[in-house]
């Protein structure tokens, strides 16, 4: 991995996914970026990038902002071109182009003197904040002193001189507007001559200080300077989360990472930490936090690091907080949060992250995902997704959205729209194209993920009694079954361990260490296949060796699945993404609870919340389901003991 730090801007906003000739009239100009993902909501964008997009000749692409019809990109180059041309066009630093045709503005030009780290743009939709290292700009063709951030038209260019934020004695990194307030990050001690560590909040329309934080940032992971990195904003503007270099924030440990609650009259920290960025991680970096960005609905953020691979046993816990992207619940409370999931690549940087409502766009110059187990080459699990991949939200596994690029540092920026996403980089080929710094991808032609659904009775319960080789039907409401009938055999159920159904298909293990995959409507059956994504690299051996052959019941809810094993009192899940077809390598597990014994269950579902399982006594029993697992002492009988339930497979028919 190379070990370079920086940081990139998530903004969201709407862009024409379609290319436009020039010529073509464009659609109205689309409101100001509100700083959150588009949600494109049940869509993954496509793999092939549209070709209108301009190109960055040199350096690299740091951050990019919708204004209107216009994106604006910042970062460290000096040359653009427009599609299709073989001239250059001198862009210091910062450029403008028509999200429509692509065409480069011939009149936005301010060509700061150093890097343009982070833009935000304005509530009006005419202008656009710009954060970095630079000391000046050009303004109505003349340079200014400008000491760091600044705002300026979105057409001429041209400084606005109502914002005057006065002297910022270091780099800012990120900025994000909630209201009329201005929050501002980066590596300095002083706004206006004021203390101010590392954040503080200014006034968005004149620049004036903002009186309104008042933490006190302190402390460092490593290194001498206290600084953030990145910062993101809710939806609904109550609550900031802050990553960066440092240790405290009002001297309370908050090592690398801080939410604040900023909705109410007076700023609160929050009482939400977690310890997942206490790991050391590589001595190369002082902070190995990149990037943080909130859900479309504000429900969870993801967060993103470099740092160098944290060992088998942290990763495989989830526990490292190396070279991994995590999910956190926004509601979350208590001193010790883990996350909902984290997804490692094995060594392998993530610089930025972009939120959907379904997908979790991650780009860096990792080479793999699903990728925990080792460091540096492809492990049990691992998946090629070079540079760039898209990951459930619900789990944290790639989908199959693979479109590639040359690696390089990597992704330093993607704003997910209404009509796409566009990626910033430091590199040329995307997709097997060249697409220099700057790529494309529209969402109009790219697919339509599965639904996510859970499962509901009334419905018809498919079962094959332990020791039997019959599948038979029956319909069950929850308390009543009816008699049961058989039902086509298909290839056979003599040496099934466990069955699940999602979305019309049948997914079945067997006692040979194969997991199956086919159509089943009830009554015949399509081709079987193998689920054999993760092995394509590493054979699997964890779970086709470890895992499958010993099976005493399999289920699947919202994104993972959940089994019993021979010999063991604990119920154990992984991760499945049924689009991709990858099984999560790392596996949990948690302790039998009162009233339900696992070493017992023999066939389970989950629906309408609770948890249906057989036990070896042959009885049907139900119990809440919690968070991946049952609630105990909320156990009930539904059929007693003898009743001929204890099954090698039982299942919920879902079906298409």
């Amino acid at each position: 991995m190379i070990a370079r730090r920086t940081t990139g801007i998530l903004l969201a906003a709407g862009i024409l996914a379609t290319t436009l000739l020039p010529g073509t009239t464009p659609r109205p100009a689309l409101a100001a970026d509100t700083g959150n993902a588009a949600p494109q909501s049940g869509r993954i964008v496509d793999d092939d990038p549209a070709g209108f997009t301009p190109h960055v000749m040199d350096g690299d692409v740091f951050a990019m902002a919708r204004v209107g019809d216009t994106i604006v990109v910042g970062g460290t180059f000096t040359r653009v071109r427009n599609a299709g041309s073989s001239t250059d066009i001198p862009r210091q630093n910062l450029f403008a182009f028509n999200a429509f045709t692509g065409q480069v503005s011939t009149t936005f030009a301010p060509n700061p003197n150093g890097r343009v780290y982070t833009l935000e743009p304005t509530a009006d939709g005419t202008s656009v904040y710009i954060g970095g290292a630079f000391t000046s700009a050009t303004s109505a063709g003349a340079p200014v002193s400008v000491s760091r951030l600044y705002r300026a038209d979105i057409t001429t260019g041209a400084r606005i001189a109502a914002f005057q934020p006065g002297s910022i004695n270091g780099q800012v990194r990120d900025v994000s507007v909630t209201g009329n307030r201005l929050w501002v990050a980066g590596k300095f001690t002083h706004l206006q001559g004021r203390p101010s560590r590392a954040l503080g909040t200014l006034d968005a329309t004149t620049g004036e200080r903002d009186p309104f934080y008042t933490a006190v940032i302190a402390g460092v992971h490593r290194g001498t300077t206290t600084n953030v990195q990145k910062i993101a904003t809710d939806p609904a503007n109550g609550r900031l989360v802050a990553v960066g270099n440092f240790d405290t924030v009002n001297g309370v440990r908050r090592h690398q990472f801080a939410v604040l609650d900023i909705g109410g009259p007076a700023l609160a920290l929050a009482n939400l930490y977690t310890t997942q960025f206490e790991s050391p991680c590589s001595t190369s970096f002082e902070t190995y936090m990149t990037d943080v960005a909130f859900s479309p609905d504000g429900t969870f953020f993801v967060i993103s690091t470099t740092g160098a691979y944290g060992g088998a046993t942290a990763s495989l816990a989830g526990t490292s907080g190396c070279d991994v992207v995590a999910r956190f619940e926004s509601g979350a409370s208590g001193s010790n949060v883990r996350p909902s999931w984290t997804a490692y690549t094995g060594g392998d940087t993530t610089w930025s992250v972009e939120v959907t409502d379904d997908v979790v766009y991650t780009g860096g110059h990792m080479r793999w995902q699903n990728n925990p187990a080792r460091g540096d080459s492809a492990g049990q699990g691992a998946v090629s997704r070079p540079g760039i991949a898209a990951l459930d939200v619900a789990n944290g596994m790639p989908y199959s959205w693979n479109p590639t690029r040359t690696l390089g540092a990597g992704v330093r920026d993607m704003i997910a729209t209404p009509e796409g996403l566009f990626v910033g980089s430091d590199t040329d080929v995307f997709a097997g194209e060249t697409h220099r710094r700057v790529a494309f991808v529209p969402l109009s032609s790219g697919a339509t993920l599965p639904a996510r659904r859970v499962g509901t009775l009334p419905g018809e319960v498919y079962r094959v009694a332990s020791g039997g080789s019959q599948l038979v039907r029956l319909g069950f409401d929850g308390t009543q079954a009816t008699a049961p009938a058989d039902a086509p055999n298909g290839t056979g159920w003599g040496t099934v361990v466990g069955a699940f159904m999602i979305n019309g298909d049948l997914y079945t293990a067997y006692a040979n260490r194969v997991l199956s995959r086919r159509t089943f409507d009830g009554t015949s059956y399509g081709p079987e296949s193998m689920v054999a994504t993760a092995d394509q690299l590493t054979y699997q051996s964890d779970w086709h060796a470890g895992d499958i052959p010993v099976l005493t019941s399999l289920f699947y809810d919202r994104g993972w699945l959940y089994f019993t094993k021979s010999g063991s009192s604990q119920l154990h899940r992984r991760a499945f993404e049924a689009e991709s077809g990858v099984v999560g390598q790392q596996r949990f597990s948690v302790p039998s609870v009162t009233g339900v014994s696992y070493s017992a269950v023999r066939g389970a579902f989950v629906a309408d919340g609770r948890l249906w399982f057989a036990r070896s006594d042959g009885s049907l029993n139900r119990a809440d389901w919690g968070a991946h697992g049952a609630v105990g002492n909320t156990a009930a009988l539904i059929a007693a003991a003898g009743s001929g339930w204890a099954s090698r497979a039982l299942f919920l028919y879902q079906g298409p």
